[in-house]
């Protein structure tokens, strides 16, 4: 029997920490923010279609510029991650770490032979586009990034991604690069969401969720973008054996709330925007004892202990009395980044919690 990794983050939902700065989204919203419940009276609760609900699909196309029929619905993007690893688990899946950990979990736990390429704190998270095309051989399948990055909320650019194309043409030409946007539309304060890959030409496909963007994980709605017709066939029939569909109540739900997308979007980036300014403060008055670097999108950051000021017992230390207060954060080992790493949920919270949280934090750093 394949066994999948024991994965820690398990913690941040089965856990209930008093101060979490340890989750990747805003609040949550209710069924009351979506949709009158009264409504929810006639829906039927039968089986829905493998593709996922023609109306959903339709305003996830309509938000992303591609055509309706090059989305399918997925149960959350983790399902999205698993079932393109599932295809393609028969060479080698080249991943780009830090990463979202069932990201590398699933395609480890399928068996596959995973290859990585790690990007740095100390260069911004940007990806290493040298130690990229080292990485890729002719057995190479698929390739997996996700921008923006989990856990610093660095975006890739455009260049990276046609540089990361071209390299692929010529080492790996029948492989597919799968780009998880999971965080694009948490964007703060206004600002637009980076552009999206989806509708980019050659053999690249996206994923997406109302997960983290949208607040509401409990909705387990994602998506593909696939504009090869056979593999989204194949991706469907994957999809359809493991699962048969989504939950037409979730669905139902998905698309009364990307009804009304951009206004929900907006409030968040609000809020967001103000934590973000919050814990940009903070940061600066930690006196080099800690580093950030500011993101680009998503509810959380990524910070750096100062590795000259942290041995292996500091970092115990450090890390023991966030636990002595009840205080979560995502170490950087969850995602195969150093232990000096670690990501800071900076929106979940509430204003006043997160303040407390990241004062619990200050005074459990050295002086």
């Amino acid at each position: 029997m394949r066994e999948f990794p024991a994965s820690p983050i398990t913690a941040l939902v089965d856990e209930s920490p008093l101060y979490d700065l340890g989750e990747s989204y805003a609040p949550h919203l209710t069924v009351a923010d979506i949709v009158d419940p009264a409504g929810l009276a006639r829906l039927s609760l039968g089986y829905g279609t493998s593709p996922g609900d023609a109306e959903l699909r339709a305003l996830i196309a309509a938000r992303l510029g591609v055509p309706a029929g090059h989305v399918l619905l997925t149960t959350g993007a983790a399902a999205a991650l698993f079932l393109v690893s599932l295809l393609h688990s028969d060479g080698e899946i080249l991943v780009g770490r830090p990463c979202f950990p069932p990201m590398l979990d699933a395609a480890c736990g399928l068996g596959a032979r995973v290859v990585t390429v790690s990007a740095r704190f100390e260069d911004g998270y940007r990806v290493d586009l040298d130690a990229f095309r080292d990485r890729l051989s002719a057995h190479t399948r698929l390739v997996m990034f996700a921008s923006p990055q989990n856990p610093s909320g660095v975006a890739i650019t455009r260049h990276e991604v046609e540089a990361m194309l071209t390299a692929m043409s010529r080492r790996c030409p029948g492989a597919v690069l799968l780009i998880d946007e999971t965080y694009r539309e948490a964007a703060y304060g206004g600002r637009p969401p980076a552009p999206t890959f989806a509708a980019l030409s050659g053999p690249v496909l996206t994923c997406g969720s109302l997960s983290k963007a949208y607040g509401v994980p409990g909705l387990r709605i994602g998506w593909l973008t696939v504009a090869d017709p056979r593999l989204r066939e194949q991706l469907r029939l994957a999809k359809f054996n493991s699962s048969v569909c989504c939950g037409v109540l979730d669905e139902f739900l998905a698309a009364r709330l990307l009804s009304r997308a951009d206004q929900l979007i907006t409030a968040r980036g609000t809020l967001m925007a103000r934590a973000c300014a919050t814990v940009e403060r903070w940061a600066g008055e930690q006196e080099g004892r800690l580093q950030w670097i500011r993101p680009e999108a998503g509810a959380f950051c990524c910070t750096r202990l100062d590795p000259d000021a942290f041995g292996p017992s500091e970092l115990r230390r450090f890390y023991d009395r966030l636990t002595g207060q009840r205080t979560a954060v995502a170490p950087g080992p969850w995602f195969g980044d150093s232990a000096h790493v670690m990501r800071l949920g900076l929106a979940y919270p509430p204003a006043d919690q997160l303040e407390q949280g990241l004062a619990i934090i200050a005074d459990a750093l050295p002086p």
